[in-house]
């Protein structure tokens, strides 16, 4: 069996559990000499031994597939190669290794044509990775190459890529910050649940693929869904596979929260969450525990709510903050060293700037606040800061809705960057609540900088955003050494606790210089 056809009869066995093909690679790598065949063959034995449960085995395979496949000028394989050792690394928690060859794949994609097979599979790769990282326009961007391609080719089952950018494009959606992510994120997903709606091959495509990823979209668009029916469905999820079984529960389950039905919702969460977990879809498994949180609370069951709470707030900080923008930043470092005037640089430098600054009011990011808490530097000079927070935020949300509110958040990130002035830096450290960090400024300075946002803010009129709207603000003071900088905001943040417990619209200073000589 020559080296090419060991690929295809690897890339057909479900999982990699063929061991007599195992075998068979491994004894045609031992006689083999040709780069042609090493690279075929390497590349073979990397999606043979995949369902074994070692993803460095399979990625060290793919990764030593690349060299040979580049010297017989097989970029496209050599791209696919690099694309799944990305994937492969990732699963490992190799994160540096995985981003060198992530950013590999992405260069040589550059040179290879839309329509070949191999692109199609390497950009395909590349959308699931760059979503596990929540990069969602460059994962979408590369989706959505991918289903270009495969309907040039003949042949080619269109079904998985049509899903696979579909699921990312909406999943995207559902995350985006801005009204205009969203709008940016959303025809994709649409065009993807259209073709599996109209095109798909079987009935779990259709039903279960299409008719899921159509509620997925008006979910994520805001849409009325109380005539949506995904029912239908259930028959055939003893033929789809379980990951996909799993995201279906979690969509029924999102509309049936949706259309007042929190019994349901809850059973529907409760059978998607092992599947979930199962699959490593961090996205999903945040959203199931959102939504089964508000049904459980919708229940009174107060103690099952608060346990998803307390559960999705730790997962949360350890995943989806950091994880993702930990990756921007490397992938603008390996561009930068790799291929200074590729057009990937621009992608790479963009997602790392996006990672440090907040993109519905422009100051600095969650990201930017925690990395900065936590730098160790040997300047030890004074550092002061102040702690914002919107006097009853909620009731904005809730009675002008999320525009208005992103539009209230973007007008007070102003106002602090402008009272604050360029020696500061300005972060948005939640939802409605803002911290800024002054570098060496006085107790005095930082006392007027306060008053003159908080009487600012109350002096405003808001009625161009929503009539009626009235809003002010509520801060807490602390100063200290740069080396206890985390004591130094802890005190910050109980002296606004301080301020709001006083009737708001108040600005109080915590006690000491923390970690003063």
């Amino acid at each position: 069996m020559t080296a090419a056809a060991l690929v295809e009869r690897a890339r057909a066995t479900p999982f990699g559990n063929d061991p007599e093909l195992i075998d068979l690679i491994d004894r045609s790598l031992a006689a083999a000499r040709d780069p042609e065949d090493l690279g075929h063959l390497h590349l073979a034995r990397a999606l043979a031994v995949q369902g074994n449960g070692n993803a460095s085995m399979s990625a060290s395979s793919a990764r030593a597939a690349v060299p040979h496949l580049l010297a017989i000028g097989d970029v496209g394989s050599a791209a696919y190669a690099s694309a799944v050792a990305a994937v492969w690394l990732d699963q490992a928690r190799d994160a540096a290794t995985a981003i060198d060859c992530a950013v590999d794949a992405l260069m040589m994609l550059a040179d290879v044509e839309l329509g070949a097979i191999e692109a199609v599979r390497a950009s395909l790769a590349m959308c699931g990775f760059f979503s596990r990282l929540s990069a969602f326009d460059l994962a979408i961007n590369l989706g959505e190459r991918a289903f270009e391609g495969a309907l040039e080719l003949d042949g080619v089952p269109i079904d998985p890529v049509a899903f696979t950018v579909g699921y990312v494009a909406a999943e995207g959606a559902h995350v985006a910050e801005s009204e205009e992510a969203r709008a940016r994120r959303l025809p994709m997903a649409r065009r993807a649940a259209d073709w599996l709606l109209e095109h798909g091959t079987n009935d779990v495509s259709r039903v279960v693929s299409g008719g899921g990823l159509d509620g997925e979209v008006q979910l994520a668009a805001g849409e009325d869904v109380s005539a949506l029916q995904l029912d239908d469905a259930v028959a055939l999820y003893d033929q789809a596979a379980p990951d996909l079984v799993a995201w279906h529960q979690l969509v029924r389950g999102t509309i049936a929260a949706r259309n007042g039905d929190p019994s349901s919702a809850v059973e529907l969460l409760d059978a998607a969450e092992p599947g979930l977990r199962a699959s490593g879809d961090h996205h999903c498994l945040v959203r199931a525990l959102q939504e089964r949180a508000a049904a459980r609370s919708a229940l009174r069951d107060h103690e099952g709510a608060y346990a998803d709470a307390v559960e999705l707030a730790d997962f949360t900080r350890r995943w989806q903050l950091d994880h993702a923008t930990q990756f921007a930043a490397q992938i603008a470092r390996r561009v930068d060293l790799t291929k200074s005037t590729s057009q990937w640089r621009s992608t790479a430098e963009q997602l790392a700037h996006d990672a440090d600054w907040d993109p519905t009011t422009g100051v600095r990011s969650r990201r930017w606040f925690d990395e900065f808490l936590n730098l160790r530097t040997h300047d030890d000079g004074p550092l002061s800061f102040l702690v914002v927070d919107l006097d009853r935020f909620k009731l904005v949300n809730d009675t002008y809705g999320h525009t208005a509110a992103d539009a209230v958040l973007r007008r007070v990130g102003t106002v602090l960057s402008e009272e604050a002035g360029p020696e500061c830096d300005v972060a948005r450290f939640g939802g409605d609540e803002f911290v800024i960090v002054f570098h060496h400024a006085d107790a005095a300075a930082v006392a007027q900088v306060g008053e003159g946002i908080r009487w600012r803010v109350a002096a405003t009129e808001w009625g161009d955003i929503a009539e009626g709207l009235d809003l002010t603000i509520s801060g807490g003071i602390a100063h200290g050494r740069r080396s206890a900088a985390l004591d130094v905001f802890a005190v910050a943040d109980s002296a606004l606790l301080e301020a709001k417990r006083s009737g708001r619209n108040n600005v109080a200073v915590g006690g000491d210089a923390v970690g003063a000589s």
